[in-house]
């Protein structure tokens, strides 16, 4: 078998160049093909701003804001009971502490999770700390409660929660 010449070489290579250069010499294709491109882009953006602006949760979670809600939203009561029920294992209290009232309760979209934000009142109840968590422990003084911060973190992908922050003080 034998190999081709320089010249041979420099032909080829010169008529394939010429091919190209005839491909891309059309100035009214790259006019033509900038003109179909820029309503598509328009209505994209269009498209994009309509959206934001009639999904304030989408603005929530593209900006990573906080966003304030009650706790009946999906995922909060779960959180708001796993940080209780880990304050009171951490706790060495006798008496379970249960909430008496949410004041202030905000999400904050993460991208690999959610981070609840609570901000509630707790009274110590009359079940014994040592029994497991029941959903109706009646106050043991009415009068005597705690204000408390809890941050819960849940994990989507792993589906796991964990309570990242617990601060309380006596009222």
């Amino acid at each position: 078998m034998e190999l081709p010449s320089e010249s041979d070489m420099g032909n080829f290579a010169g008529s394939h160049r010429q091919e190209i250069k005839l491909g891309y010499n059309s100035k009214s294709t790259k006019i033509m093909t900038g003109i179909l491109h820029a309503p598509l882009l328009m209505m994209t953006t269009i498209t994009v701003a309509l959206n934001l602006s009639l999904s304030p949760m989408l603005v929530h979670t593209l900006q990573n804001n906080t966003e304030k809600f009650s706790v009946q939203k999906i995922g909060a009561p779960e959180a708001l009971r796993y940080a209780v029920r880990k304050y009171n294992e951490n706790s060495d209290e006798l008496y379970l502490d249960v909430v008496v009232q949410e004041k202030d309760i905000k999400v904050q979209h993460e991208a690999a999770g959610t981070k609840y934000l609570f901000h509630v009142i707790l009274g110590q109840s009359i079940c014994w700390n040592l029994e497991p968590f029941l959903r109706s422990c009646p106050l043991k003084d009415p009068l005597q409660r705690k204000t408390c911060h809890f941050e819960v973190y849940v994990e989507q992908l792993k589906n796991q929660m964990s309570l990242t922050s617990s601060k309380c003080n006596n009222m």
